[in-house]
């Protein structure tokens, strides 16, 4: 039986919506990790931004991180509330205060501590809705929009029952695609957004999703799975019809074809069980090696603003 993910969201206020979470020790793990590490600081000054940091506070993001999860409510964007919580192989709390004081200081800011029960909160001077402490020397906890309280009042253990731990419908969405994944992500759909979608007759089978669940393996080559719970069977085998079609079009595409992308669309499929339905998309070792190469190359285009189609600012 894979591993709950209960737990993992103890800390997060009971309005979490969202979650996705990252095992950094899994993705470090894969086959494609040194060409994931070459992508994210293939930049000079990138790289030495973070040998900087890491020789100052003795924390490597790269290295260092074993999982990270953020979580998410309905209204995110209005309200700009949001959770994060890393874990890592160590954490050395003075060091990492007194970095970042000092890039607060030389951007003419401050770092301010705020007591909240037996937490210290760290924020920048002006920037209080930011917050973050560290709940011992492997976990540091960031929080927005009153999140930061919320998740200090819950590890220490007060009002447990505001925790989305105690969301069913959640929790059991996160379980089934959490198992062994790198990375997984679960959200209980809004119902003003299956308003929205039912407005368009396009997206009609659509609007009924009520849950929608995805994940990635990378241990042999790359698997992304994406589920969806509807409200009918029928709605689900539409779905899966148009995904189909979609998928069938985009083979023929001119510049899909020109781009040489067309055998990647090979590996897609789609099924519906129920009113749910199930998307994969499977890429070989080499398949994965050569789109990270593409990825690579358009980063560097970018840095340089030569970007083709896109002129320089």
């Amino acid at each position: 039986m894979p591993p709950s993910a209960g737990g993992r969201l103890a800390l997060f206020p009971i309005e979490t919506r969202v979650v996705v979470a990252f095992d950094f020790e899994k993705l470090r793990q894969s086959p494609l990790a040194g060409a994931l590490a070459q992508l994210a600081t293939d930049a000079e000054a990138d790289q030495a931004q973070v040998d900087a940091f890491t020789k100052r506070t003795g924390f490597g993001p790269f290295r260092d991180t074993q999982s990270l999860v953020v979580a998410f409510p309905d209204e995110a964007r209005r309200g700009g509330q949001f959770g994060l919580v890393l874990r890592a192989q160590a954490l050395d709390q003075k060091r990492l205060i007194a970095y970042a004081r000092e890039q607060a200081q030389q951007q003419g800011s401050d770092l301010l501590s705020t007591a909240r029960g037996h937490r210290l909160l760290w924020s920048r001077k002006g920037e209080e809705d930011l917050a973050g402490f560290f709940l011992d020397d492997r976990t540091f906890v960031l929080g927005a929009g009153g999140w930061a309280e919320k998740m200090a009042d819950l590890s220490d253990g007060a009002a447990a029952a505001g925790s989305a731990d105690t969301n069913i419908d959640l929790m059991r969405l996160c379980d089934r695609v959490a198992g062994d994944r790198a990375v997984w992500a679960a959200a209980m759909v809004p119902d003003e957004t299956r308003r929205q979608l039912q407005t368009e007759a396009r997206f009609k089978s659509a609007a009924s999703i009520s849950r929608l669940a995805a994940a990635l393996e990378v241990t042999k080559g790359f698997q992304a799975t994406l589920l969806g719970d509807l409200g009918s069977a029928a709605d689900a085998q539409a779905l899966v019809g148009q995904m189909t079609d979609t998928v069938r079009d985009a083979k023929k595409n001119p510049q899909i074809l020109m781009l040489g992308l067309g055998p990647y669309l090979d590996g897609v499929s789609a099924k519906a069980v129920g009113s749910s339905f199930e998307v994969r998309a499977t890429l070989t070792d080499a398949q994965v090696t050569d789109l990270l190469g593409r990825a690579a190359a358009y980063l560097k285009l970018l840095r340089q603003g030569r970007v083709p189609g896109f002129h320089r600012p």
